[in-house]
């Protein structure tokens, strides 16, 4: 029976519009077209056969494309198929000549189809799309001779989603092979960035691409569906939420293309397994015992065939699903079995952890599980080692989940997670369960009971340490402070736990022991600080904290000397306690301190020191945000905005855009690039978060920034009323080197001072004129300013404010008028600005014009 030739079949396949160009790939393929054979190998959707189809339509050589299916899976419809293709795509009636060869035997065909091939001359592609349909040993052997004798102008194309029953090491020795994987074919950031905005140059938005590449792993289909699903409104989507709004898309992609194409038993374990992060064979077994299967066998199995897994660690070996594919497993759990099964597979897995020692993956796996009972269990027993081994943020995450469910949570950890709330700045809740306990206090007289011994002074040291804060009354907070546990303090381990006050801020002033910014005068945190060193929390991290703070209030009013003493001391605190959230602060303050001295290297010395003293991600990236405000310090703004690119690389950009350090460095980085409207969006929109919030810091930061924008853009009034309310907030609360570090406010500082002196009227005398005084000074202004310009430079801009011309300048200098013009280029860029008129405006505020 003759056979039917489906066209499709053995026609190069036209790519999507839109579709990114594989440039890094396609230059890897052009590297290696003297290799015999390109095996592309990765699962379903990473974009295999758009890649060959690229590299077909790029190169000018002829092509022949087949693409394989089940039914090809048959010795002679294989190579009758070749055959075709090689005949319709490059030598026409190629075919004929094999019609009897093939009643014969295959290797006379092969051999007849290479001598064909090498007398062709001219070099040949060949491509077999989707190759893991071949099973049958026959073709293996028929490929496995046209590989061993190729003639030279032939190269060999596979794409695959499964390891191939071919001699690929002996070929590897030979060096015959290219071989391109799932990690070549994974799209990088910059390909990403072309799938969102069809270019690479939206740098500030470049962010919020990379949560998305993270969940996706590169995975190009998962791109695609989470693009369907969420649009463009890519930087409003926490990770979280792009997985739930795809979701349908997600999960109905695997279960049609990979999952119903596995046996039952197959499912069966993906399904159950599914529960876990890390696919440990051992605890694997214990939850799929009765399917029948060997864990790591099957794990193995899936790797071989390119099932969306992947070995993390070898010895022993330790697997896991691709993101995705393990959400889409996870979704397909809920459908197929009850909830009592999924308790079960829960319980069982999450207790082998837990006798394992691994407490936290074993809390966390309750947690998913719904198993409420068995998870507070652990976190009770654990409670030392959960905050001595960092896991402070978890411990809150777990408690507030507790919480959400209704579940009634511990005393012991209220009272703890009081502390993990204000470390995490949120007062408001943290002040509910004061209450909260304070009112069980009154009914139950809980801190009155052995049990709660340690905590309850825990809840007392906290109580009178924020009620200092507030009123400043030292008697009555030494009562919280300076009693003592009336009971040995081995009895009670809980009291020895160290607790961390700070988890994400980069100022101990915008924590709640700076009270937002609304700090202490000095002589009443010194009193509390010896309060402290008089009690028996003397070595514990609350002390600690507190010289920190007063080290930044030192700094804030500029006594830089006691401010390197304290932090010094706070630094070691930090140290001592492996507490990130009090040693990078301190980190960055003497950073901050060097940058004041203009010691730029040191400064980034201390910031690698810093990095090299924490694993933990989030500070990491904030040191990265310190070292782009360095290099901006510096004049570098390419350096300044490269390491600010790399902060997302630490922190979701989810997280990284909604804080206010990281948004005050893209505020003036924008400003220094002179996109001075997009910088003026940042600093209201940071200013009027900063008031809702009642953060003092921020709001006088995020306000100079706008008053500069303001006066930037020619808004001289609005900027100069700005500038007055933050002097007004400035001289209430002791500010001095915030206004003295943000560099762009100085021309319209200058402008304010000058307005004060001549006015006779009530305009802004509501601040002292000797509080701006200090600020002009300590600025040193002109020796600042006109230290960095030559006596001609200076000579040129007296002319300039006097509104000469350039050729009047050239004239009373006796030079060119071309180079008053190459003069005033310099001047420009010295001054930050862009335009004659506003060097003209400059130089007449800086020369008392």
């Amino acid at each position: 029976m003759d056979m039917v030739w489906v066209k499709s079949k053995i026609t190069i396949p036209r790519t999507v519009p839109n579709a990114v160009e594989r440039k890094k790939l396609l230059t890897l393929l052009a590297k290696n077209q003297m290799k015999k054979l390109t095996i592309v190998q990765a699962p379903t959707g990473y974009g295999k056969t758009t890649l060959l189809s690229q590299w077909c339509w790029h190169i000018k050589e002829s092509v022949a494309w087949f693409t394989i299916d089940q039914h090809d899976n048959e010795p002679l419809r294989f190579i009758k198929y070749l055959i075709h293709t090689l005949s319709i795509s490059i030598i026409n009636g190629f075919e004929n000549k094999f019609e009897n060869l093939l009643d014969i035997s295959f290797e006379t065909a092969v051999d007849s189809l290479l001598d064909t091939l090498e007398a062709y001359k001219e070099t040949i592609h060949i491509v077999f799309d989707n190759f893991q349909a071949i099973q049958h040993p026959q073709i293996h052997q028929i490929f496995i001779r046209l590989i061993e004798y190729l003639p030279a102008n032939v190269r060999l194309y596979i794409t695959t989603r499964t390891n191939l029953e071919l001699p690929l090491a002996n070929w590897r020795v030979k060096d015959w092979l290219l071989e391109v994987g799932t990690d070549q074919l994974c799209l990088d950031l910059e390909e990403l960035q072309y799938v969102y905005f069809q270019s690479i140059s939206e740098e500030e938005k470049v962010g919020a691409l990379k949560p998305l590449l993270k969940v996706t792993e590169g995975w190009i289909a998962g791109i695609q569906l989470i693009k369907l699903a969420i649009g463009d409104s890519i930087d409003s989507l926490s990770s979280i939420e792009m997985l739930t709004e795809a979701s349908p898309y997600i999960h109905e992609f695997f279960i049609q293309e990979v999952f119903i194409t596995l046996p039952q038993v197959t499912q069966d374990f993906l399904l159950r397994t599914s529960i876990l992060n890390d696919l440990d064979p051992s605890i694997c077994a214990t939850i799929t015992n009765e399917l029948g299967l060997d864990s790591l066998n099957t794990f193995i199995e899936l790797d071989k065939n390119c099932l969306f897994i992947q070995r993390i660690q070898s010895q022993p070996s330790v697997y896991r699903y691709h993101t995705l594919f393990r959400y889409a497993l996870l979704e397909e759990l809920e459908r197929q079995y009850s909830h009592e099964m999924i308790h079960s597979i829960y319980h069982e897995a999450a207790t082998n952890l837990c006798l394992r020692g691994d407490y936290v993956a074993a809390i966390e796996l309750a947690l998913n599980g719904t198993l409420y009972e068995l998870a507070h269990e652990w976190i009770q027993k654990y409670l030392v080692e959960i905050f001595a081994e960092g896991h402070t943020l978890l411990f809150g995450q777990w408690v507030q989940k507790l919480r959400n469910a209704q579940f009634s949570v511990d005393i012991n950890m209220l009272v703890l997670y009081i502390t993990t709330l204000f470390s995490t700045h949120e007062i408001e809740k943290a002040n509910e369960i004061i209450e909260e306990l304070l009112f069980k206090q009154d009914i139950l007289k809980w801190m009155d009971g052995f049990q709660f011994i340690a905590v309850s002074k825990i809840f007392e040291i906290i109580n009178a340490y924020v009620a200092y804060l507030k009123d400043g009354d030292l008697e009555k907070a030494k009562v919280g402070l300076q009693t003592r546990v009336n009971v040995r303090k081995e009895k009670s381990s809980l009291y020895r736990i160290s607790l961390k006050y700070n988890q994400f801020e980069p100022r101990i002033l915008r924590t709640f022991a700076g009270t937002n910014g609304k700090f202490l005068p000095v002589e009443k945190l010194e009193a509390l600080i010896q309060v402290l060193c008089e009690s028996e929390i003397k070595d514990r991290n609350i002390t600690g904290v507190t010289y920190g703070l007063l080290a930044e209030i030192l700094y804030e009013i500029n006594d830089i000397e006691r401010s390197s003493e304290n932090l010094e001391i706070a630094l070691q605190y930090g140290l001592r306690f492996q507490d990130p959230g009090l040693f990078i602060p301190m980190y960055l303050l003497k950073a901050r301190i060097c940058l004041t001295k203009k010691q730029f290297e040191d400064a980034h010395m201390l910031l690698i020191e810093a990095m090299k003293k924490t694993d933990k991600s989030y500070w990491i990236g904030m040191v990265y945000i310190m070292k782009a405000q360095a290099y901006l310090l510096e004049g570098n703004i390419s350096y300044a905005q490269r390491e600010f690119l790399r902060v997302t690389d630490f922190i979701s950009y989810k997280i990284a855009s909604r804080n206010p350090f990281y948004l005050l460095i893209q505020c003036r980085i924008l400003y220094a690039k002179n996109q001075i409207e997009e910088a003026l969006q940042i600093a209201i929109r940071l200013k009027e978060g900063a008031i809702q919030e009642k953060q003092m810091v921020t709001l006088i930061e995020a306000g100079l920034l706008e008053a500069a924008c303001q006066f930037e853009l020619d808004q001289e009034d609005i900027a100069l009323s700005v500038l007055h309310v933050l002097l007004e907030q400035g001289v209430l609360h002791g500010y001095y080197h915030t206004f003295i570090e943000e560099d762009s406010i100085w021309p319209l500082l200058n402008k304010y001072w000058r307005i004060r002196q001549h006015s006779k009227g009530d305009i802004f005398n509501s601040v002292p004129l000797a509080y701006v005084n200090k600020l002009l000074q300590n600025i040193s202004l002109e020796d600042e300013f006109f230290a960095n310009f030559t006596k001609r430079e200076k000579d040129v801009l007296q002319l300039l404010a006097e509104g000469a011309s350039n050729n009047e300048i050239a004239q009373q200098l006796q030079l060119k008028e071309g180079t008053i013009r190459i003069y005033l280029t310099e001047i420009y860029s010295k001054i930050g600005v862009k335009s004659r008129m506003r060097a003209i405006v400059w130089a007449k505020e800086w020369l008392g014009y």
